[in-house]
C-alpha cells in the first residue's frame, strides 16, 4: 500500500539520503556486490557526469554482464531526478520497466538497500499531447522506444525534455536512425549515456558519443560472466540435403542435454519467414520435442511468446522474434541454418546462449561450414574446428578497436569544444586540393585561429595532437547581387583544411569557399609557400591504365582564342594539339584504373588536384598522402602521361566491321551483377548466369547482340536479342520484353539507351553507343608469337570441348586437365554458361594465391575433319570469355563465392565441379584471399590454331585480348595451339 501514495519528491529524496555500496563481489568468498564491468562502468560514467556531463558518452559492455542493473544503478547512484530510457523495442521496453519497478537484483547484491525506494516507472506507448507529457512527470523513470516518441508533436516533444534532467539509451548502436536523432538532438543541452554491446553500426553511420568505458568480450570470458560455447560443425555441400543435416545434429545435442539432466531449449534461425515455415515441416517430426514455430505472421503470438517463456516447448523455429531484448537463459542450443551477416547481430544472438547459470550447461551452436556467406570477420566463426568464445570475442574486441581508432582520430583534434562540434557535423568534403612545397619551418598551424575577415567570423577551428592537421569553419556574409544594400546577405558556412606531409615536404589546402579565402587561409598557415603547378600536377595522372578524357581545357596561343574546353568524346583533335605544341593542357579530369580499381582523377595546371568524390576528412588526408607520391616523384614524366589515353571517334554510316565481343555496361562492375536480374517472358535470370554472343550485322546500320541463358541439362539458349540501331547522331537499343531489376525495375532497352553496351573490335578499339573508343599503342596490336605454346593432341577429339559430368578426358578441355593437373592443389571444371573460365586452376605459396583461368574451344569440323588451320572466327568467342574474365581481378571473396555457388548448384545434378583438390580447400583459400594476394593468369586454349599456318588476323583478335588484358590486370596471357 505504500507504493500507492509514494510521490516522485518521495523517491527522489530517498535517493538523496541513500549512500550507494560500491561494493564488489568476490566469487572466491562468495561475498555479493556489483560485477566487475558494472563496477568500473559506473566509476567511468559518474566521472564523466562530473567533468564533462553534456557531452554524449559511450559505455560499451558485453551482452551478459549486466548493463541492464548497470544502468539501473547508475539512475540511483547519480541521483538523476528524472530520467528518460530509450529502448529500440516494445519487449525491451516491456522488460526493463519490470525490471525498474523492482531493482531486485541491485538489492540482492547489497548495492541498493531500504533506504532508497523503488522508483515510479512510466512507459510511453503511444502518442501523447503536451499536457499528458506533463503529467508523466509523478514517475522517476520514463520508458519509451523511438516509435512512440516519433509520433509527438514538437510541443509534447518539448515538454518531454523539460519534464526530463537526463536521458540513457539501450542498445545505442540502433542510435544514428532518424527517429533517435530527432530525440537526441531535442536532448542535446541535457546528459546523455548510451549503453551498448556493439557500439559500431553495419550501415557506416557514425555512433556518436566518446567511448568512456568498454569492457572487452577476452576480460568477460576469463571472469566467468560467459558459459563455455560448443559448436558443432556439419559439412554438406549439397543445398538439398542442409537444412535435414543441421536438424538431425541439433536434435541429437538436444536430447542428450536432456537425458543428462539440463533444462535446455533449442532455437532454430531462419532469415525469413518462408524459411521459418519450411524448417519447421523438418522439426514437426520430433512431435516429443514439442517444436513451435512464431513469427510476426503467426497468430496469437503474445500468447505463444508467454507459451516459450514457461518452457512448453522444447524447439523455437524463429526469424528474429527472440533477438534483442529477449532473456531466457534456457535457449542453449542454436540451429543456424542462416548465417547472421552482421557482426553486431551476430555478437548478440551468441551472447542471449551464453548467460551464466549453475543449472545450466554450454552453449551449443550448430551450422553448415561449407560455404558460408558472412562477413568475412564472421567467416573464422565457420570453420571445422572453430573456437567460438576466442572467435567472438576477437571480432568484438576488433570492431570496439576500429570505433575507437575512428574516436582516436578525431581526438587529435582537442581544442575545447570545437573539435566536437565539427566532427558531430559529420563533415564530407569534396576530395581536392592545392598542393605547395614547404619546410617544416614555414607550417605555422596555430596562426590558423586568425582566420576572422572581414564579413567572415571563424567559429570552430581544431588542430590535431600531431599538428599536421587543420580544420575549422567559418560563417561568412555576402552582398547580394540583385540589390544594392547592406540590409540583406547571403551566409554561408565554409570548412578549411590544411594537411601538412613533412615526409613529402608538402602542404595540401582544401576549402569550400574560394580562392580568396583559400590564399588567406594559406597565407595564414604557410611562410612562403611554393605552389605545385604546371606540368609537375599532371603526374597525378601516371599508371592509370585504360585511361578516358572525360574533359580537357586547353589554353591556346592564338589572339582570337586563349582557351578551348572539350567534353566527352571531342578529345582526338585535343590529344593531337598537344603533341604537336599547338596548346597546353589547362585541366585534364579522367577516368581509368589504377591498381585494378576503377579510379577517377583531375589536375589543372594551376595546381588543382581532385577525385569525384567526397569522403571523410580522414579519407582525405590519406587521398593526400597517396597525390604527395606522384607529385613529388621526378621519374615521372608529364609529358607521356598522355601516350594512352583513349580517343573517339563518331561512328557515322554503318557499324564498322569486326566487332567480335559484346559485354554488359562499364556501370555494371562484376561484383554487381549477383544483385542484378534479368525478366523475360515470366522467367528471372540473374545477370551472372546470362551471357551476350558475339554481335552479329543485321545490315549496314544494325547490330544483333545473342542473349543466351543455360537451357535443358545447361545446353545453351537463344533467350532473346538485344537489336542496337546507329542513327545520323545516336544509337537506339531495342529488346522487347526484357526488363533489368537493379535500383529499380525498367524496360532493359531504356537501360541500355542510357548506359550502352561495350563492344570489342578485332583491331583493339571498343564500341560504346555510336562512337568508337581507341589508343593508338593499343590498335592493331598482334599477339607476340612468343605467348604461343603448341601442344601434340594425340588422340584428342578435338571437336569436342567439354568434359561435361561424365569427365570425358578425350575433349579439348579433358586433355588440358590431364595436362596441367600436376601443376595445382585445386583444379575446377567451370564450364557452362556463366562461367569464369573453362577451367579454374589454383596453387598457393606462402602469401600469394595463383589463378590460371583456362579458356578452351573445340576445332570445327570440315567435311567430317578437325584441323587446324588460320579461320579468323575460330578465336572470337574464346578471345571474348578471356576478356571477360578480367573483371574478376579484383573480386576476392567474391570469386571464391562463385565457384562455390556453382559447385553446389551441380550437385543435385550429379556434376561434381572440382576435378582435383577438395571443397573444404576452397573454402579455405577463401578466407585466406583477405590477406593474401590473388595473382591472375589467363590462357586461351585453342587447338583450331595452328602455330605453323596462324594468320594475322588470328593474331589481330588474340592481340586485342593481349593488350585488354595487359592493360587492365598488367597480366601475359598464353595461348595454346596445335602446331
Amino acid at each position: 500500500m505504500d507504493d500507492v501514495v509514494v510521490t516522485h519528491s518521495d523517491v527522489y529524496q530517498s535517493w538523496q539520503d541513500h549512500l550507494f555500496n560500491f561494493s564488489l563481489d568476490d566469487p572466491a568468498t562468495k561475498a555479493p556486490g556489483l560485477r566487475k564491468p558494472q563496477l568500473a562502468a559506473l566509476y567511468a560514467t559518474l566521472g564523466h557526469l562530473v567533468v564533462d556531463p553534456y557531452s554524449t558518452a559511450t559505455v560499451v559492455m558485453p551482452t551478459g554482464t549486466g548493463k541492464t542493473d548497470t544502468m539501473l544503478a547508475l539512475v540511483i547512484a547519480a541521483r538523476m531526478a528524472r530520467t528518460l530510457v530509450l529502448v529500440p523495442s516494445d519487449a525491451l521496453r516491456t522488460q526493463l520497466v519490470g525490471k525498474c519497478t523492482e531493482m531486485k537484483t541491485l538489492r540482492t547484491v547489497g548495492a541498493v538497500s531500504d533506504t532508497a525506494r523503488n522508483p515510479i516507472v512510466a512507459a510511453i506507448c503511444s502518442k501523447m499531447s503536451g499536457v499528458e507529457v506533463a503529467e508523466l512527470a509523478y514517475a522517476n523513470i520514463i520508458v519509451a522506444t523511438p516509435q512512440a516518441l516519433l509520433l509527438f508533436d514538437e510541443a509534447a516533444l518539448g515538454m518531454l525534455v523539460e519534464t526530463c534532467s537526463h536521458l540513457m539509451i539501450d542498445e545505442a548502436h540502433h542510435v544514428a536512425a532518424i527517429s533517435w536523432s530527432r530525440i537526441k538532438t531535442a536532448f542535446k543541452d541535457k546528459p546523455c549515456i548510451q549503453f551498448t554491446a556493439t557500439p559500431f553500426r553495419e550501415d557506416g553511420l557514425a555512433l556518436e558519443g566518446k567511448i568512456i568505458y568498454s569492457y572487452p568480450l577476452r576480460d568477460a570470458q576469463l571472469d566467468g560472466y560467459f558459459k563455455g560455447i560448443e559448436f558443432h560443425p556439419v559439412r554438406e555441400y549439397n543445398l538439398d540435403l542442409s537444412d535435414q543435416a543441421i536438424a538431425d545434429k541439433a536434435v541429437e545435442l538436444l536430447r542428450a542435454d536432456l537425458q543428462a539432466g539440463y533444462d535446455h531449449l533449442m532455437l532454430v534461425r531462419a532469415k525469413s519467414q518462408k524459411r521459418a515455415t519450411d524448417l519447421f515441416e523438418i522439426y514437426k517430426q520430433h512431435a516429443d520435442l514439442s517444436p513451435v514455430l512464431i513469427h510476426s505472421k503467426v497468430p496469437n503470438q503474445a500468447k505463444v511468446l508467454g507459451e516459450i517463456v514457461k518452457k512448453k516447448y522444447r524447439i523455437i523455429v524463429c526469424v528474429d522474434m527472440l533477438g534483442e531484448g529477449f532473456d531466457l537463459p534456457e535457449l542453449k542450443i542454436a540451429a543456424i541454418h542462416d548465417q547472421h551477416r552482421s557482426p553486431a547481430v551476430t555478437l548478440q544472438f551468441i551472447g542471449r546462449l551464453t548467460r551464466v547459470d549453475a543449472a545450466l550447461g554450454d552453449a551449443k551452436f550448430v551450422a553448415n561450414i561449407a560455404n558460408q556467406k558472412t562477413d568475412h570477420q564472421m567467416a573464422a566463426l565457420y570453420k571445422e574446428s572453430a573456437d567460438w568464445g576466442a572467435v567472438i570475442r576477437d571480432v568484438s574486441q576488433e570492431k570496439v578497436t576500429h570505433e575507437i581508432e575512428k574516436e582516436v582520430f578525431t581526438e587529435q583534434f582537442t581544442d575545447g569544444d570545437d573539435a566536437h562540434v565539427i566532427f558531430g557535423l559529420n563533415p564530407n568534403p569534396k576530395i581536392s586540393a592545392v598542393a605547395y612545397h614547404i619546410s617544416a619551418e614555414q607550417w605555422n598551424p596555430e596562426r590558423a585561429r586568425s582566420l576572422d575577415g572581414r564579413r567572415e567570423a571563424l567559429h570552430y577551428i581544431s588542430i590535431n595532437d600531431e599538428a599536421d592537421t587543420v580544420i575549422a569553419v567559418t560563417r561568412r556574409e555576402t552582398l547580394v547581387g540583385w540589390a544594392q544594400t547592406e540590409e540583406i546577405v547571403d551566409t554561408n558556412w565554409v570548412l578549411y583544411l590544411a594537411f601538412f606531409n613533412e615526409a613529402q615536404k608538402t602542404l595540401f589546402i582544401h576549402t569550400s569557399g574560394d580562392d580568396s579565402q583559400a590564399t588567406r587561409f594559406l597565407n595564414l598557415v604557410a611562410k612562403e609557400p611554393r605552389r605545385i603547378h604546371g606540368e609537375p600536377v599532371f603526374r597525378t595522372l601516371h599508371d592509370i591504365k585504360l585511361m578516358k578524357l572525360q574533359n580537357v581545357g586547353l589554353s591556346r596561343a592564338r589572339k582570337d582564342l586563349r582557351f578551348t574546353m572539350h567534353v566527352g568524346r571531342d578529345i582526338n583533335q585535343v590529344i593531337s594539339d598537344i603533341e604537336k605544341g599547338n596548346a597546353k593542357k589547362s585541366n585534364i579530369f579522367a577516368t581509368g584504373f589504377e591498381g585494378g580499381e576503377r579510379t577517377t582523377v583531375g589536375c589543372s595546371y594551376k595546381g588543382k588536384i581532385w577525385e569525384m568524390n567526397s569522403s571523410a576528412i580522414n579519407y582525405w588526408v590519406e587521398w593526400c598522402r597517396h597525390i604527395s607520391v606522384k607529385l613529388n616523384d621526378a621519374t615521372i614524366d608529364p609529358g607521356d602521361v598522355l601516350k594512352n589515353v583513349m580517343r573517339a571517334e563518331k561512328i557515322e554510316d554503318a557499324w564498322p566491321r569486326g566487332l567480335f565481343y559484346a559485354d554488359w555496361p562499364e556501370s555494371i562492375a562484376i561484383e554487381n551483377e549477383q544483385k542484378i536480374a534479368l525478366y523475360f517472358q515470366g522467367e528471372s535470370f540473374n545477370l551472372l548466369d546470362v551471357e551476350l554472343g558475339k554481335p552479329e550485322y543485321e545490315d549496314a546500320l544494325t547490330l544483333a547482340i545473342p542473349v543466351y541463358v543455360a537451357g535443358v541439362d545447361d545446353e545453351e539458349r537463344r533467350l532473346t536479342t538485344i537489336s542496337i540501331k546507329l542513327l545520323e547522331d545516336g544509337y537506339k537499343t531495342s529488346c522487347p520484353g526484357l526488363k533489368i531489376l537493379f535500383s529499380q525495375e525498367m524496360p532493359f532497352d531504356s537501360y541500355l539507351d542510357a548506359e550502352p553496351l561495350v563492344l570489342l573490335r578485332v583491331d583493339g578499339s571498343m564500341v560504346y553507343g555510336n562512337y568508337r573508343h581507341y589508343s593508338p599503342n593499343s590498335v592493331d596490336i598482334r599477339l607476340p608469337v612468343g605467348l604461343l605454346e603448341p601442344w601434340n593432341w594425340g588422340a584428342t577429339k578435338i571437336y569436342q570441348e567439354s568434359m561435361r559430368a561424365e569427365q570425358r578426358m578425350d575433349t579439348v578441355q579433358g586433355f588440358t586437365y590431364g595436362k596441367i593437373v600436376d601443376e595445382y592443389t585445386i583444379v575446377f571444371n567451370d564450364d557452362g554458361k556463366g562461367e569464369i573460365a573453362d577451367l579454374v586452376a589454383i596453387r598457393e605459396s606462402k602469401d600469394a594465391i595463383y589463378i590460371d583461368l583456362y579458356h578452351c574451344k573445340y576445332c570445327p569440323q570440315t567435311d567430317g575433319v578437325a584441323a587446324p588451320r588460320a579461320r579468323v572466327s575460330d578465336v572470337y568467342e574464346v578471345c571474348g570469355q578471356a576478356s571477360r574474365s578480367v573483371k574478376w581481378l579484383s573480386t576476392g571473396e567474391k570469386f571464391f563465392d562463385r565457384l562455390m555457388d556453382r559447385y553446389q548448384q551441380s550437385l543435385p545434378k550429379g556434376f561434381d565441379r572440382i576435378l582435383k583438390g577438395t571443397p573444404l580447400e576452397l573454402e579455405i583459400l577463401r578466407n585466406k584471399c583477405h590477406d593474401h594476394e590473388l595473382i591472375f593468369k589467363f590462357v586461351i586454349v585453342q587447338p583450331a590454331i595452328s602455330s605453323q599456318k596462324i594468320s594475322n588476323e588470328q593474331l589481330a583478335v588474340l592481340g586485342t585480348s593481349y593488350s585488354y588484358i595487359k592493360s587492365i590486370s598488367g597480366s601475359d596471357i598464353k595461348v595454346i595451339v596445335s602446331p
